[in-house]
């Protein structure tokens, strides 16, 4: 990519809500571009090359968040909770969560067609989509423009919710910052034992996506842990 290509790329990542969809089209279209690459609907490079920036994608990210632990938390971190926070954080299945934040056609873009084909991704893919992406970006610009953009995207996962707080509500309030007309719903999908002492299971979903699943004795009970273990599996807390 040209100077100002990356010039106006750094623009993108500095952006006060750095717009993911807008700077992932920016990116694939440049990228295909500089390599005479015209009309491609994908980032168009071989697997091996795809992989190979997967494998420092995830180093970056990987120093990136832990810098972030070790500096921006409110309370000072011993090393094990920084391993745990940071194997969380960075995990495929957080990853692929946090692509779902966002428009999915627009990561979806990341991965070539010699990887797979749409509506076949998993977490590995998706996750390692994302990696790839921080590789790419961090060889085109740079750690302090990529370390920029990581961090005001991952913010809430790096300084993590208290578990012990009202996990619905902290769910909720996750989601709605980038769609406020849509809103975690809490389904009950089994009661079991007597009438007088049952136990109710209930699934929180976000746009028809299964996030956790809780039991509790009852039903406001049953979505708090539901909500938790939706919150462990973003990465938000840790257990």
């Amino acid at each position: 990519m040209n100077g100002q290509s990356g010039l106006s790329l750094i623009e993108l990542l500095h952006g006060p809500e750095p717009d993911v969809n807008r700077i992932i089209n920016t990116f694939v279209t440049r990228f295909n571009a500089a390599y005479g690459i015209t009309g491609a609907d994908r980032w168009d490079i071989t697997k091996e090359d795809w992989q190979r920036y997967e494998f420092l994608g995830d180093r970056v990210l990987n120093l990136i968040v832990a810098q972030s632990l070790f500096t921006q938390r409110d309370a000072m971190l011993n090393e094990g909770e920084m391993t745990k926070i940071l194997s969380s954080i960075v995990s495929n299945r957080a990853l692929d969560a946090l692509t779902r934040r966002h428009e999915e056609q627009a990561f979806s873009r990341l991965i070539p067609k010699s990887i797979g084909e749409q509506g076949t991704y998993g977490e590995k893919i998706t996750g390692g989509a994302f990696e790839a992406f921080i590789g790419a970006l961090y060889c085109e610009v740079g750690l302090d423009d990529v370390a920029f953009f990581v961090n005001a995207i991952m913010e809430d996962a790096v300084n993590s919710y208290n578990p012990g707080q009202n996990a619905k509500g902290i769910l909720q309030e996750y989601f709605q910052k980038t769609d406020k007309s849509e809103v975690p719903e809490y389904r009950e999908t089994m009661r079991m034992g007597p009438a007088h002492k049952p136990v109710f299971t209930c699934q929180v979903f976000y746009r028809n996506d299964l996030l956790g699943e809780g039991t509790g004795t009852s039903k406001p009970l049953a979505e708090q842990e539901a909500a938790r273990r939706a919150l462990e599996m973003l990465g938000l807390i840790h257990r």
